[in-house]
């Protein structure tokens, strides 16, 4: 189980830094052909961010807390798919931290290398998905960042076939029916 995995490894990070983990899989999601270690990489590094965000604005215990959701959404553009969203109440993100987080080697982190959201968004568009941050308001207030990215429920052949010509991060030889 992807979810299960991603939390299991982030949580030694979690907990050395005293932030909980809420999580909600909605029932019954569709099966993904995706590579699953890639998708949990990506929600490790989300996991990962939000706990350093909560742990570097030293929050009280209250607000000590990250929500993993996995649910499905529907559009009659995009069709069928799974979102996955980590939301945290921490400081949000600057407007123009937003504008190029996922730029190589951009970085508001003093030893980070700027290269986790980049590789990030790299591997959701490999599987055909989007990703994007919003800071959340009460009123003019932030009060948190949520990151959502989203995969399709159905990847095409054709998408498939360039990935394995292409070579996209290994993912073709490892993709696989997945349950999140």
């Amino acid at each position: 189980d992807i979810v299960e995995d991603a939390v299991e490894l982030a949580g030694i990070e979690l907990r050395r830094r005293n932030v909980a983990i809420h999580t909600y899989v909605a029932q019954r999601l569709p099966q993904m052909m995706v590579d699953p270690i890639l998708i949990e990489q990506v929600l490790m590094n989300l996991l990962k961010n939000a706990a350093e965000a909560i742990d570097n604005a030293s929050l009280p215990t209250s607000r000590r807390h990250i929500e993993l959701r996995v649910v499905p959404k529907h559009s009659a553009e995009l069709g069928g798919q799974i979102e996955f969203s980590v939301t945290d109440m921490g400081p949000g993100l600057p407007d123009e931290v937003i504008a190029r987080m996922y730029e190589a080697f951009f970085s508001t982190k003093a030893d980070g290398l700027g290269i986790g959201l980049g590789l990030c968004r790299s591997i959701v568009e490999s599987h055909q998905g989007r990703i994007k941050a919003e800071n959340l308001y009460n009123g003019s207030l932030v009060v948190g960042c949520r990151f959502a990215f989203t995969i399709p429920v159905t990847i095409t052949s054709e998408h498939l076939r360039q990935e394995a010509s292409a070579g996209v991060a290994g993912s073709a030889q490892r993709t696989e029916p997945t349950t999140p």
